[in-house]
């Protein structure tokens, strides 16, 4: 028997970890609303396009974009913009960089698309945590390799001295200080040999990170030119497999780790299916990317559960047509998660540097915990939970029944056997459509006799999605 100590956190229904049985029910993917664009490319340094990369990060108030973005040269920078809604935002002028012997400007003086996370751990000196790669590309900031840099603002930033990997990753690669395991993970592009998610635990991020070193490979500090890409150096934790499309794989991690639960996580990354290469295809490395959803528990093992899209690509001839990718980080808006993307109308290898101001930053909300539901339709079904221990005299459910839907719960014991007072006869029948609806049994939401005990939950509905549940005082 296995027993989940719950307490009074917050229990998402992302996989199967919580059910024991269930009938008549099904896991799905609840994709979010597009509520359309919120950033466009308008500034000569974005002259070429904005946004595949980036993070959104809500601190004091304040909602803050860092965005990548590419100019008509191929010079690519890293820049800032604000807002205090989430929907209009502000590029202001920094100051910090000089682009055509002008300051007027947003961009910040970091080596482009890497990701910034608030690091909870560290002094507020080094409050904000930047992580990017090498490759040498162009524009502010050329270097090879992966390394930190950290903020007291968000705005100035210096570079750790210490190289953090001498391997030249490409594209979005991130971290973030992990409170479930007390140590910063980070989650880079890999291939293996295809496009792939490699992850690394680190206890001081500021120090070099550990990897496995290749026999074949040169990690001569003189050459960081020559540094590998990663296959081998780090665990691989998400990959395609023999399910997917041979001409399939992923194109970024954009892990987050849920901030509403203890043990969620999510990954949302692009899914590249290429066309043939030249002479057969048109150009090189080419195809179209969506974007798909994984869950995991301990954000190693992941689940792609039904692997139907996430967000989907735009109709033809929209500012999201071809490609897309998710910016890492959530904004919660009461009982509304907004998350932004990055959209394109041509596919991922037919683009110039002459094509003027390409490139969209969309909006899209999701409900509190809705990204993945267990429903039930109109015949009805079930789900029992393992055992639990849960801390809290009240239950709390997040479900949408809609109008012709119901919900009812009934408290077991261990064994399975209803616990007076609280069986299915007694549940009241529910119709609501609530982040936070509180079940009653004979209107009564109060649960006495089971403190210290072991129970579980069976939920009975239909033409109902059940997100989530919660005990509570």
């Amino acid at each position: 028997m296995s027993l989940l100590s719950i307490g009074n956190t917050r229990q998402l229904f992302i996989d199967d970890f919580l059910i024991e049985e269930s009938k008549n029910v099904r896991l799905v993917i609840n994709p979010p609303i597009k509520m359309g664009p919120v950033l466009k490319a308008d500034r000569e340094w974005e002259g070429h396009r904005v946004g595949a990369y980036g993070s959104v990060i809500e601190d004091e108030g304040i909602y803050k974009m860092f965005y990548d973005c590419i100019d008509n040269n191929g010079n690519i920078f890293h820049c800032y913009a604000y807002s205090k809604d989430g929907i209009k935002w502000i590029k202001p002028k920094l100051g910090l960089v000089e682009y055509k012997g002008s300051r007027d400007n947003n961009i910040l003086p970091l080596a482009p698309c890497g990701t910034v996370f608030i690091d909870p751990h560290d002094i507020p000196e080094r409050k904000y945590k930047y992580v990017t790669y090498g490759h040498g590309r162009r524009g502010y900031g050329k270097q090879y390799g992966v390394y930190v840099w950290y903020s007291k603002d968000g705005l100035n930033w210096k570079r750790n001295d210490k190289l953090a990997l001498p391997l030249n990753p490409d594209t979005q690669n991130q971290a973030f200080w992990d409170d479930r395991i007390g140590k910063y993970v980070a989650y880079l592009r890999a291939w293996c040999p295809k496009r792939c998610v490699a992850r690394v635990e680190i206890d001081n991020i500021l120090d070099p990170w550990p990897f496995k070193p290749r026999s074949d490979k040169i990690y001569d500090s003189q050459t960081p030119e020559k540094w590998p890409t990663p296959t081998t150096e780090l665990p691989i934790v998400f990959r395609y497999d023999d399910k997917d499309p041979d001409n399939l794989d992923h194109y970024n991690p954009c892990v987050i780790k849920y901030p509403f639960a203890e043990d969620v996580y999510f990954m949302f990354p692009s899914a590249y299916l290429h066309f043939p290469e030249p002479p057969i295809g048109k150009y090189r490395n080419d195809g179209l990317l969506d974007i798909q959803i994984a869950t995991s528990r301990d954000g190693i093992h992941w689940n792609r559960l039904t692997r139907d899209s996430y967000i989907r690509l735009g109709k033809e001839g929209e500012l999201d047509s071809k490609a897309i990718y998710m910016l890492v980080g959530m904004i919660r808006k009461g009982d509304e998660i907004w998350m932004y993307y990055g959209g394109f109308d041509y596919s991922h290898g037919a683009y110039s540097f002459d094509m003027k101001y390409k490139g969209t930053i969309f909006r899209v909300v999701q409900r509190l915990d809705g990204f993945t539901s267990v429903d039930a339709d109109y015949s009805g079904g079930e789900v029992i939970t393992k055992p639990l221990k849960p801390k809290g005299n009240k239950l709390v459910v997040n479900a949408d029944t809609s109008a012709t839907g119901e919900l009812r719960v009934e408290i077991l014991d261990e064994d399975y056997n209803p616990i007076k007072n609280y069986s299915l006869d007694d549940s009241d029948r529910m119709h609501f459509n609530s982040c936070n609806f509180m079940v009653t049994w004979h209107k009564n939401p109060k649960i006495n006799g089971i403190e210290d005990k072991i129970i579980r939950l069976r939920f009975v509905f239909r033409n109902t999605k059940l997100y989530a549940f919660q005990f509570i005082d």
